[in-house]
């Protein structure tokens, strides 16, 4: 009994890993936050393009020796930037604009990369490495999930309207413009702290997918925005802990278990799940 405990407490017995579990606990928690008003607001597109077009940023950012965190950011407000003033002066759908904005923003941070493989490293920024993460970039992740944790307490009853009706928003004083701004922005930061974690090629799925299985299990906003971070802490929490284990990719482990709570709920939910949905067209055919 003693051994069985011991094992399983293992990877509290090293730095490295306890580090890697906290923060991811951390990331996990800001972006099952946000991921609440992505998912009302239909912006998974948005998240995604996000988290690619900040590669051009971290590239950068490496090779001038500067904090990886402001060119992430940087990158992540231009090309949100770009994306609007493309819609705002084109008659290109938003769906096209997204895609080509994220793709040449990737393909950009590929490039520098490629011209400066010793500086950058590429499987970092596709994939994270929270394992090794250092103590600079504990405190820019701390701090961008703090500051982005304050803003939607904050601003959360703003930012739920402006994501269901932005015109009633309007229509009520609020500054749906600025409302639209400040949502782009804490979308990129966020997209920067996960960055870390689980790297770019993932960063969506941590944006996503906590707020989208809340979504299935309550119809109150407010609920949702308890459900979806305290899934995206415990699905990162677990994941990392269980990254030790199987000797396996963290962020990969966390956006699976992610994956895994996601289609428990799409199955199981006890209204909007498949199940439940059969049963009551089957009460409904069966009563008429």
């Amino acid at each position: 009994m003693n051994e069985a405990l011991q094992n399983l407490l293992t990877p509290f017995q090293y730095d490295y890993m306890l580090r890697a579990i906290l923060v991811s606990a951390l990331i996990g928690g800001t972006c099952g936050f946000l991921s609440s008003f992505v998912t009302l607001k239909g912006w998974s597109l948005m998240g995604d393009a996000l988290s690619h077009a900040v590669v051009p940023g971290v590239a950068i950012a490496y090779i001038l020796g500067m904090p990886f965190a402001l060119g992430a950011f940087i990158a992540g407000l231009f090309a949100a930037g770009t994306m609007a003033l493309i819609k705002a002066t084109s008659r290109i759908r938003e769906d096209a604009t997204i895609g080509i904005v994220f793709t040449a923003y990737f393909a950009l941070g590929l490039l520098l990369i490629s011209l400066f493989p010793a500086r950058v490293d590429l499987k970092t920024i596709l994939l994270g490495n929270i394992l090794g993460i250092s103590d600079p970039d504990i405190l820019q992740v701390s701090a961008i999930s703090a500051v982005t944790l304050i803003v939607l307490v904050m601003k959360w009853r703003d930012l739920m309207l402006f994501c269901f009706d932005p015109n009633q928003a309007r229509a009520l004083g609020l500054r749906a413009g600025l409302l639209h701004v400040l949502l782009l922005a804490l979308l990129a930061a966020t997209a920067v702290a996960a960055l870390q974690a689980v790297g770019a090629c993932l960063v969506v799925a941590m944006l996503v997918t906590p707020g989208a299985t809340a979504y299935l299990l309550t119809d109150r906003f407010g609920k949702m925005l308890w459900l979806s971070s305290g899934m995206g802490v415990a699905t990162s929490l677990i994941g990392a802990y269980l990254s030790f284990y199987f000797n396996g990719a963290t962020g990969g482990c966390i956006v699976t278990l992610q994956s895994m709570v996601f289609l428990a709920a799409f199955l199981f939910a006890p209204v909007h799940g498949i199940i439940a949905s059969r049963r009551r067209i089957h009460l409904s055919t069966s009563t008429s």
